[in-house]
Formats: structure tokens, sequence, C-alpha cells
């Protein structure tokens, strides 16, 4: 019987893995809950720049109406202003919807706070695989994706977005025990 030596680096994940590893949930739930944040976070920044640029439009038309005393025009540009209000008042109502939008007491705010954590982390992913990625120019990223001609690049770039230099595992973690919380209190 020979003894092979027992390399305890590759069974606990490396020589810096913390005792105790136990990672929440299944493989995929993990994927899916990195995504979830992931995504809340580029919705949350959409619907920031999508405020910031409505106020500049009615600045506008402001500016329209008291300077250039043109109030046809600044008329048009208030119900372009408009739109881009209602188009962001869409788009939370489908974030709301569709995440756990509903304070559940603390807890929503702890989620709130992860998203938050995750935001800057998903902004700097978009720029280093060269996507725009500061909040006011992720409009100009759904553009890119609605349009024909640039939208098979960035699916392209979007492919090589990498979900672990985002969201670290103890994020995820959280998340997950964050999430399996609100479902308890919502049985009860």
């Amino acid at each position: 019987m020979d003894l092979v030596p027992f390399d305890e680096s590759a069974e606990a994940g490396g020589p810096y893995a913390d005792v105790g590893d136990f990672r929440q949930g299944s493989a995929v739930s993990r994927w899916a809950l990195a995504r979830y944040l992931v995504g809340r976070a580029i919705g949350e920044s959409v619907s920031g720049a999508l405020l910031i640029v409505a106020l500049g439009i009615l600045a506008s038309a402001a500016v329209l109406e008291w300077v250039l005393h043109t109030t046809f025009w600044a008329v048009v540009v208030a119900v372009v202003a408009l739109g881009v209000l209602t188009m962001r008042a869409v788009l939370r109502a489908v974030l709301v919807r569709l995440t756990v939008g509903e304070p559940v007491g603390g807890l929503e705010a702890r989620l709130r706070a992860l998203v938050d954590d995750t935001r800057s982390d998903v902004l700097a992913e978009l720029r280093r695989i060269g996507l725009p990625g500061r909040t006011w120019t992720l409009p100009v990223l759904a553009l890119r994706l609605i349009g024909t001609v640039r939208r098979r690049d960035t699916l392209a770039r979007l492919r090589t977005f990498d979900l672990d230099r985002v969201v670290p595992a103890a994020r995820v973690d959280e998340l997950h025990l964050v999430l399996r919380s609100i479902s308890t209190r919502s049985r009860l």
C-alpha cells in the first residue's frame, strides 16, 4: 500500500481558503442570484440615468420658454421629458414587480445595500469589456442593444462579462440568506 501525500490546498480550494467555507444553495442558484444582483444594479442605474436625462430635458424646456420665449418648442421638449419620465416609471415598476421590491423591514434595506455594493462593480466590469459603464452612459448600452448595427458586437462583449469579478461569493451567500429570510417571512 503506497502512501500518497495529502495536498491540503487542492482539497480546500487553495492555500487561502477559509475554514468552514460553505456555499449557500446550489451552483445554479448562486449563478441566478449573481445574475439577479447584476440585473437589478443595471436596472437601477438606468433608472437613475433616465431621471438625470429627464431633468436635463426639462431644464432645456425652461430655457426655451424663459430665455428664448418659444412656447411651442418648450411644450414639445417638455412632452419629450414626460415621455422619458414615463419610461423611467415603467422601468421602476417592472423592477419592483420582478424583484423583491416591496419593503420587508430591515431585509429590504440590506437587499438594497447589496445591490448598491454590486452597482459599482458592474459598471467597472462593463468598462473593462469595452461597453458604456458610467451611470449617465447606460442608456447608450440599451440603444446599442436595440439597434441592429452594433447589437452583435455588444452581445459578444456581454458574453465576456465575468460574473466572478462583479459578485464575490460572500455577497451571493448573503443575498441567498436575505432572500430565504424574506420568503420565510412572507409564508408566515
